[in-house]
């Protein structure tokens, strides 16, 4: 895409409405900053504010309007949809922990699934609705041994897995039954800065790097996964929203070449920042997959790329948990 079509289309879109489901979290802090700095009027919906995350931090709810609501109660859902009326949706809200996912199936399921249903009524009873974009994730994909394309089948087989599968599935229902101008995306492990969920590992790594403590590796240090920077993620959705038109319908892969086991990863992380790593491998990880990779060349060929690896974001997520910690 071109600087003229990309301007022609910024003016086009900006003061849209746009509403983001899970605005104050990691991912959606990053994209609510994103998109106001892209003229657009932000509404975000939440169960809360994080006091350490980028959306509390960096006062972004003085900027937008905030609506505390829960994804799952349908009707307050519909009330917000039906008072701001937005042109765009980004579907973020989620149950995004695996561990806990474990611990508790019923609130990920009724969270990751019903809570889609509830955002893609509310959606539906809209008519000026341009585009709606659902986070799904790479494990939504399930269990193999191969890099995953989008026709890849959905096939989870634990209690987050299964969440992402039918969300994803449901999406795609209301996309081909109803008409719905729906995205779907699907992302590896997303880092950078204003993530303190516990448990993953490279905020797990920050601290240990920090606080000079040993680090606990739950699994056995060899699951494979997909390392993608926050901003890139960021780019990749606002990269949809500008192309909606193209991809409304269809699902896409966001990857990076920085596709790397636990243990490569700490052993980057030591050689990038000069340091020692000490940490246990405690191998009591419970429904993990063992491999996963996305094959990201469809949206690629459309011209979206990420422009960011491990070596030069890592430095400037460390610096940022130094500050915050």
């Amino acid at each position: 895409m071109g600087a003229k079509s990309e301007m022609e289309i910024m003016e086009r879109l900006k003061n849209k409405t746009v509403l983001v489901t899970g605005g104050a979290g990691f991912i959606g802090g990053h994209l609510t900053k994103k998109l106001l700095t892209m003229g657009f009027k932000v509404v975000v919906v939440d169960i809360g504010i994080n006091p350490r995350s980028i959306f509390y931090l960096e006062k972004l709810k003085k900027s937008v309007a905030f609506e505390n609501a829960d994804v799952r109660d349908r009707k307050r859902i519909s009330t917000i949809f039906k008072k701001y009326k937005p042109s765009f949706v980004f579907h973020l809200a989620a149950e995004p922990i695996v561990e806990k996912s474990f611990e508790s199936p019923y609130e990920t399921l009724a969270t990751n699934i019903m809570g889609t249903v509830s955002v893609l009524e509310a959606a539906r009873s809209l008519k000026n609705i341009t585009g709606v974009i659902v986070a799904s994730s790479d494990k939504a994909y399930g269990k193999t041994k191969k890099a995953y394309t989008e026709d890849s089948p959905l096939r989870g087989d634990h209690p987050y897995d299964v969440s992402k599968s039918a969300e994803d599935l449901i999406a795609q229902a209301y996309a081909k039954t109803y008409g719905l101008p729906i995205v779907i995306t699907r992302f590896g492990n997303v880092y950078g800065e204003g993530d303190f969920h516990k448990g993953r590992i490279i905020p797990d790594i920050c601290e240990a790097i920090i606080k000079k403590k040993t680090l606990k590796i739950r699994s056995d240090g060899k699951y494979v996964r997909d390392y993608i920077y926050v901003e890139d993620v960021v780019n990749g959705y606002t990269f949809l929203l500008q192309n909606i038109k193209t991809v409304k319908g269809q699902a896409f892969n966001f990857s990076s070449k920085d596709s790397l086991s636990v243990l490569e990863l700490i052993k980057k992380t030591e050689k990038l920042c000069n340091v020692k790593i000490s940490y246990t491998i405690q191998n009591t990880a419970k429904n993990e997959i063992p491999y996963q990779h996305l094959n990201d060349r469809k949206v690629r060929k459309l011209g979206w790329k990420n422009t960011h690896n491990f070596e030069n974001s890592f430095v400037h997520t460390l610096a940022w948990y130094k500050k915050y910690l």
